[in-house]
């Protein structure tokens, strides 16, 4: 993801079925569908349902429930310590009689967390790694339909189907697929191409939900200055859903979350506020750090696997290099980077991304190779970067909306 959900809720989006050769519509809500056939196109069919409009408005959960154990922890060392001197040792006179079932029933719920924990274990479909899933596939699905009509909002926000753009991403998923057969076999890709993210002016992302749904913005079509860079882009998000990440960091965040509010609520009933906020706020900082660390492996997972699938798909790598230099050289005109601490990133430094491409140059060739490849094009993609760079010029400036500052 740069910048890191059944059937879809829009009549432009496009799936790429793993049977069907044949693009066709599907009418109807989710209770009643029916089937029209309109045209040949192969891997594709359209789907439509209906949606929603209407922005719900909701308080962040995780955000309201950390609140509310920090000052759930506050009352009940305030309700602790206006007790009475007797009326304190009663209750911890108490505590001592009954501490051996407090601490059997601890240990029990351990155990059976534990337990439950080891069975929350899935492999990945390339790299065969065991990825930590608190959510089964169908769970994961519903999810996703509820973010993908979050994101989406309404039917008004995405690009219609007759839009080229979907021409030239279909012949990419296309190429994708059929150089990597034995990887996305059995598997539906749908993609949807939108001008806002969460019906807001958004900087140009791609993104992808644990439904394999792609979500493109619209502007990110003005970044990319070849097939082979889009290519990558897809191959890189496709990669994010094979290597479960999407699911594995919506699982690690809910840890984390659940982690937070015991953390925080233990920390306000044991400490007085001054020590309970350094505590709360040294906990909550190195907690965000470990988060982001691993937010940033999985995006570097994501890239390393993604030149692969894209090597065998037969682009021309040192366009990836080109992007690299695009999405800095845009980064920075638009000042996307200004605030942000490296600890706290959640994608590796565009200049990290990069140097790693460079490093794995000679592996991605030899993977090119092997796929039996025409030999790469002398003329280097590099030399046409600094047209490229008027070009992003001329649209940062010209769509400043984007930025959330004034230019």
């Amino acid at each position: 993801m740069y910048f890191n959900y059944l059937l879809l809720t829009t009549s432009r989006t496009l799936t790429y079925t793993r049977n069907s050769l044949s693009y066709s519509t599907i009418s109807g809500t989710f209770s009643h569908q029916y089937k029209r056939s309109v045209k040949k196109w192969q891997y594709l069919k359209l789907q439509i349902s209906n949606i929603h409009t209407t922005q719900k408005l909701c308080y962040p959960t995780s955000l309201t429930i950390c609140l509310g154990s920090i000052l759930c922890g506050y009352y009940v060392r305030k309700w602790w310590l206006r007790q009475p001197l007797m009326q304190q040792q009663m209750y911890i006179t108490w505590y001592k009689q009954k501490r051996h079932i407090f601490y059997g029933s601890l240990a029990f719920l351990s155990f059976i967390l534990f337990i439950y924990c080891l069975t929350c274990f899935e492999k990945d479909r390339i790299l065969k790694k065991r990825r930590f899933i608190l959510f089964n596939q169908d769970l994961r699905i519903k999810n996703a339909k509820i973010l993908f009509r979050v994101i989406v909002q309404n039917k008004e926000n995405v690009v219609p189907l007759n839009d080229p753009k979907y021409v030239i991403v279909g012949n990419a998923i296309k190429k994708l697929i059929e150089s990597n057969k034995e990887i996305f076999e059995g598997l539906d890709w749908t993609v949807t191409i939108i001008y806002r993210i969460f019906n807001m002016a958004s900087l140009p992302n791609v993104l992808i939900l644990p439904d394999r749904s792609i979500i493109i913005l619209s502007d990110m079509f003005d970044l990319i200055k070849s097939n082979d860079q889009l290519i990558f882009i897809l191959a890189h998000e496709m990669s994010h859903e094979m290597l479960l990440h999407t699911s594995e960091t919506l699982s690690f965040g809910i840890l984390n979350d659940i982690t937070t509010i015991i953390f925080s609520f233990l920390i306000w009933v044991l400490f007085p506020r001054r020590i309970a906020a350094i505590l709360c706020s040294s906990f909550y900082i190195f907690s965000s750090i470990i988060f982001a660390w691993y937010r940033r492996s999985s995006e570097i997972e994501a890239d390393e696997v993604g030149m692969e699938l894209a090597a065998k798909a037969c682009i021309d790598p040192r366009e990836i290099l080109v992007f690299w230099e695009i999405m800095k050289v845009f980064e920075e005109l638009s000042k996307a980077d200004k605030f942000e601490i490296p600890l706290f990133m959640h994608h590796p430094s565009l200049k990290k991304r990069k140097k790693r491409t460079i490093k794995l140059m000679p592996k991605i060739l030899k993977i090119r190779k092997q796929a039996e490849c025409p030999e790469l094009p002398e003329k280097d993609p590099q030399d046409n970067l600094p047209h490229y760079i008027k070009d992003i010029e001329k649209f940062v400036f010209k769509d400043s909306r984007i930025l959330g500052i004034q230019l």
